[in-house]
């Protein structure tokens, strides 16, 4: 048996090694892991708020695992270069399970634009998804 310092010390190296190999192996990878909360895909259209105002309205979809609630919206009104002109802030209406679409209407921002960039902003998660979110239907 060697009892010198560097056989103790190549025993020990040895040891953490399978340790940090057993505990890497334990742990799920990026490739395993569930999708992150936030996962958003937005889909808007122009319409007519009013006689003198337009409005943006359309869905905010949820294509994470996460039901998510308090969306913020960030509209930015966009020229015909793509420049930014004006921007606003709006919310979606109500909470948006794993899966789901909000609906939301947002007046335009005070300047005459050739397009519009909808992006979320912000959002609070209300579930993981790791349980399920309705019971099971009876047979």
């Amino acid at each position: 048996m060697d009892c010198t310092a560097a056989g103790v010390m190549s025993r020990a190296r040895a040891l953490l090694a399978a340790l940090a190999l057993l505990v890497g192996m334990a742990v799920p990878g990026p490739a395993g892991a569930e999708p992150a909360c936030g996962l958003f895909r937005v889909e808007w259209n122009l319409g007519v708020l009013s006689p003198t105002a337009e409005k943006l309205e359309g869905f905010v979809y949820n294509e994470s695992a996460c039901a998510v609630t308090d969306v913020r919206l960030h509209v930015v009104a966009l020229n015909a270069e793509g420049q930014p002109i004006a921007e606003t802030l709006g919310w979606v209406y109500g909470d948006i399970q794993a899966g789901a679409r909000g609906y939301f209407v947002l007046p335009t921002p005070d300047a005459p634009a050739a397009n519009y960039r909808v992006n979320v902003l912000s959002f609070d998660e209300v579930s993981s998804g790791r349980f399920p979110l309705r019971l099971p239907e009876a047979p």
